[in-house]
This record gives C-alpha cells, sequence and structure tokens, in this order.
C-alpha cells in the first residue's frame, strides 16, 4: 500500500455501523480548527478564504505538500506547518478527511431528538410536544433550576414577615383601643363632674328647705311646751305645710307634740323625695351620655377587634398563597412572559428560567440518569396507575438506552457544529465562470452569519 492509499477508506474492512451521540469535546478533538467565517473561496484567485469553510490551515492544502503562501512546495516539508499562513504540508487527500467545528453563541437541539415522533428528549424530560416546542422557538420559559438553600431562606422571610406585619396590626389596633378608652374615661369624668355639681346643688337646696322646716317646727314645739294644759283660743298651724296641730278651743298636751313631730317628719320626707325626683330628672340626661359613651366605645372596640381578626387573616391568606407558590416552583415548569416577571419580581433568587435550547441543556446537565433511573423502576414495579408505568416505561427505555451507551443526555443539544471535510461538499467551476455548490456549504453559512450576529448582540449586551 502507497501514501495516498494510507488516506483511503477501505469500506471492505468493516461489519457493521454505530450510529452514537457526540460530545462536545469529542467534536473538538475531530476538529483541525474553528470555522469562524462564512466565506468560501475567494471569487478572483480561486483560492480558499482563510478561517472560512475551505481553510486550507484547517481541512488540508489545496495542492500536495504546498501551503497556502507558497512558502513550502515539496515533498521534502512533509509535516511542517507554515508559520505564515499556518498550512500543514501534506497530501490535498486529507481534505477529504479532516473536519472543523463551529463555536454556536447559542446552544441548539438536535432534531433527530425533538422532531421526531416520539420525541426522545420529550420522553426523557416527560415533557408534551408542543410545550417542548415552545420553549425551544421562544414562545414561553421554562425554569431550569431552583435552589433549596434560597428557597428555605425565603420561607423563613416570609414566615418573619408576616410575625412582624401581624405585630404591627395589633399594635395599631392597640392604639386604637387605648385611644378610645382614654376618650371614654375623659368623657365619663367630664360627665361625672357635672354629676356632682347637680347632686351638690339640690343637697344644698334640700338642707337650706330642711333647716327652715325644723326651725319652724321647733318654734312651734316649744309653743306647745310652753302653753301645756292650756285652752287654745285660736287653732296651732304648721306653717311650711298650712298643717292643724290643735284645733281652737283644744287642750295642749303630750299628744299634740306627736302629731306635730308626724307632720314634720312627713313634710321632710316629701321633700326629700322631691329633691331626689328632681335630682334623677337633671341626672337622666347625664347619665344616659356616660352609657351612650360606653355603648359607643365598646362597639368601636368590638369593630377593632373584628377588623383586626379580618386583616390577620386576610395576611395568613396571601402567606399561605406565598408559601404554596414557592413551593410549587420546580424544574421544567413553564412560564409565559408576565407570569415570569411576576415570580422574578418576588423570587427571582430562587430559581432560574430561560427559554430556547440553552434552557434544556441546562435541564440536562443536571439531570442524574442513574437517580432517574431507580426512581422509574419504582415506579414501574410498584406503581399503581397503568397508565404511569406506561409512561415510565418508555422514559426509562431512553434513559437506559443512555447509561449503556455512556452518552451524556445533554449531548442531544448541540453547543459545537461539526463541518464534514470540504471535499465531501465540494464546489465546482461551470463554464461561464459560475460554480455549484452543495446545499451544505449554504446551511453552514447561515449558521456562521447567525452565530456570529449573536455573539455580537451578547457583546453589545
Amino acid at each position: 500500500m502507497n501514501d495516498r492509499e494510507e488516506h483511503v477508506l477501505e469500506a471492505r474492512d468493516f461489519r457493521s455501523l454505530r450510529i452514537s451521540l457526540a460530545s462536545p469535546e469529542q467534536i473538538r478533538s475531530w476538529s483541525y480548527g474553528e470555522v469562524t467565517k462564512p466565506e468560501t473561496i475567494n471569487y478572483r484567485r480561486l483560492r480558499p478564504e482563510k478561517d472560512g469553510l475551505f481553510c486550507e490551515a484547517i481541512f488540508g492544502p489545496t495542492k500536495d505538500w504546498q501551503c497556502y503562501c507558497g512558502k513550502y512546495k515539496n515533498v521534502r516539508y512533509k509535516g511542517i506547518v507554515c508559520d505564515k499562513c499556518g498550512v500543514e504540508v501534506t497530501r490535498s487527500s486529507v481534505r477529504r478527511e479532516r473536519m472543523g467545528h463551529i463555536e454556536l453563541a447559542a446552544p441548539v437541539a438536535h432534531i433527530w431528538y425533538t422532531r421526531r415522533v416520539p420525541s426522545y428528549l420529550g420522553i426523557l424530560l416527560d415533557i408534551s410536544k408542543r410545550k417542548m416546542d415552545r420553549v425551544l422557538y421562544f414562545a414561553q420559559y421554562v425554569i431550569t433550576h431552583v435552589d433549596e438553600e434560597a428557597r428555605q431562606k425565603a420561607l423563613k422571610r416570609l414566615d418573619g414577615e408576616f410575625e412582624e406585619q401581624r405585630e404591627q396590626l395589633e399594635a395599631v389596633a392597640q392604639e386604637g383601643i387605648t385611644a378610645l378608652e382614654q376618650r371614654l374615661a375623659q368623657e365619663e369624668a367630664q360627665i361625672q363632674e357635672q354629676l356632682e355639681k347637680v347632686r351638690a346643688q339640690l343637697d344644698e337646696e334640700l338642707a337650706a328647705v330642711t333647716e327652715r322646716v325644723i326651725k319652724e317646727a321647733q318654734a312651734l314645739q316649744k309653743k306647745i311646751e310652753d302653753r301645756q294644759g292650756k285652752t287654745l283660743r285660736a287653732p296651732l298651724v304648721f306653717k311650711p305645710t298650712g298643717a292643724i296641730v290643735a284645733e281652737k278651743g283644744a287642750t295642749l298636751g303630750r299628744e299634740h307634740l306627736t302629731l306635730l313631730n308626724q307632720i314634720v317628719q312627713d313634710h321632710l320626707s316629701q321633700l326629700e323625695a322631691e329633691v331626689q325626683a328632681r335630682q334623677e330628672e337633671m341626672t337622666a340626661p347625664l347619665e344616659a351620655d356616660i352609657e351612650y359613651w360606653r355603648e359607643a366605645t365598646a362597639d368601636e372596640i368590638a369593630r377593632i377587634k373584628v377588623q383586626l381578626h379580618s386583616d390577620i387573616a386576610e395576611l395568613r391568606a396571601r402567606l399561605n398563597a406565598d408559601r404554596e407558590e414557592l413551593l410549587g416552583l420546580a424544574e421544567l415548569q413553564f412560564l409565559n412572559e408576565p407570569r415570569l416577571r411576576e415570580l422574578k419580581s418576588k423570587w427571582g433568587q430562587v430559581f432560574k428560567a430561560g427559554m430556547g435550547a440553552e434552557a434544556f441543556y441546562e435541564v440536562l446537565c443536571n439531570l442524574d440518569l442513574d437517580k432517574l433511573a431507580e426512581e422509574l423502576w419504582r415506579e414501574v414495579r410498584h406503581g399503581r396507575s397503568k397508565q404511569r408505568r406506561k409512561k415510565a416505561t418508555k422514559r426509562l427505555r431512553v434513559v437506559e438506552a443512555l447509561r449503556k451507551s455512556g452518552n451524556r443526555p445533554e449531548w442531544m443539544i448541540l453547543t459545537v457544529l461539526p463541518v464534514i471535510p470540504p471535499d465531501l461538499r465540494p464546489m465546482v467551476q461551470l463554464d461561464g465562470g459560475r460554480f455549484a455548490t452543495s446545499d451544505l456549504n449554504d446551511l453552514y453559512r447561515r449558521v456562521i452569519n447567525r452565530s456570529n450576529r449573536l455573539k455580537r448582540l451578547l457583546e453589545l449586551g
């Protein structure tokens, strides 16, 4: 076998082919350089553009044993890499073997694992094709990571805020109750002062009248005592009431003193009853005012307590809703943009969310296949629902296939795109100076243009 034949793939020596996933590291190991420009050849010089899809520094020289710039042009320079143009001096046939790669600005999902039915990516993540497509095509967000430590801190913060707000509500309510009680005490004190004045005034009036009655009674009593046993020429009259103590011609005795005493006592009782009635009449409105203030204050305090209980109940309901919302955050939870903004404003430190293939790439990178396989085996063996066992079996097939083949699930998302050798996607010059080219070159060109454009946008922020 001569030297040229060493580079020819012998199609007679294989017994089987195996298609497998390639990791980004493996693709880079196959590559001889990164393709960063979408150009193919310079149409004036008909030579490949540097760093383009036909770059000689990446894929090898277009002429045997000759570098791009012409510094080295002989087989004796075999294996030397030109320090000027970076092209290795070797056979041009290596352009059928050497691969390049494109570093994508953003991960891209491989259509073999997303567009086929059923979708392997959808089965593995247990999501519907519709939801998966909405994320891949930037129509919906998906939660890619939940920080459990941050979630526990947020739960503690919620409880602390609830206690703080509850104490504030109770303090405000207590201030209101204290103010009402102080107002009631002031009103009662003022009314009691008025009541005392009324009672004192009536007591003074009663004392003055009583004193006059007693003086009159004492004078009449002395007259009776001085004239004991004598006959009256005129009747004895108790002037305050006009009552006759002794008739004309009556002989005065002890019985007249008793009668006088009875008349005086009756009159004093009547005066006291009249004063008491006047006192009740004058104090009734004031006592009614006291009762009004007490009832109004009690009603107001009751209203404050009811409002306090209502506010605390509402606060607790908000707490429970926030706790449920926080505990409900989970990986692969799908969100629209308004909902994402709402959750980000409240729990931005707890979870991460994204869209596009990059979101699924993060989820797949954190996927523990061994743990997932154990959970699925448990579901298959002990699950009660037939439908869930069937779904778990499908997922388990994909998981076990990945485990046995040694492939990682995130390799279904491309971060590095391999570029096949240029001689497998050639450009052929036609009559009239026109060129015919493989459609792969156009597809690669689109990918490079879009990736470079996105990189510039990301750099601009």
